[in-house]
């Protein structure tokens, strides 16, 4: 009896035999809360939103600020940071995450996303940090006319909060509105 034969006739354990499928991460949105102190900027909070399997699931984090950086991030913050994780565990978090997501492009609607996601992950202490792309939301379209309704949708809905939560979820619904606005579109050709 061969090996495909024993899971056709139930022996054995699906999940042990050929394992669980892993969820398919589409597309990741980002944004971060930060502060500055003497002209250097600091993340203090990071949401993450992942498209798996089309459903979209968050994951955020305050972060406590790490030994090398300045001690004012926490009298600086806006948010308390006192019983934040520390910046290298949101770090090696936020690491799992961008593995998960199998293009390494993540969406946000902020420039200074980039730099900040380089800033923590450098804390991270895994030596080398695989290169991140940090694109424009709009680019997560794949034509001209879907990153014109894209772009449409994130110049009505602007971003009106600094809470990295609220606006992870404000990027979601211009991406499923631009969708829709394409799907729309495609109809009445």
């Amino acid at each position: 009896m061969s090996e495909t034969d024993k899971i056709t006739e139930g022996s054995g354990s699906v999940y042990k035999d050929i394992g669980l499928p892993e969820p398919v991460v589409s597309h990741m949105f980002c944004d971060l809360r930060i502060v500055a102190v003497r002209g250097q900027f600091y993340p203090v909070e990071i949401a993450v939103l992942r498209v798996m399997d089309d459903e979209p699931r968050i994951w955020s984090s305050r972060i406590y600020p790490a030994l090398n950086w300045s001690t004012q991030v926490l009298d600086a913050s806006p948010i308390n940071l006192s019983t934040a994780p520390p910046a290298v565990d949101v770090a090696s978090q936020m690491l799992n995450l961008i593995h998960q997501c199998p293009a390494g492009w993540i969406y946000s609607d902020s420039s200074a996303t980039a730099g900040l996601l380089e800033r923590l992950l450098a804390e991270a202490e895994v030596g080398y940090v695989q290169k991140v792309d940090v694109l424009r939301a709009d680019q997560i379209m794949s034509d001209d006319a879907s990153r014109r309704a894209m772009k449409q949708q994130l110049k009505s809905h602007k971003r009106t909060s600094e809470d990295p939560l609220d606006e992870v979820k404000r990027l979601w619904a211009c991406y499923q509105a631009a969708k829709v606005s394409e799907q729309g579109d495609e109809q009445i050709v």
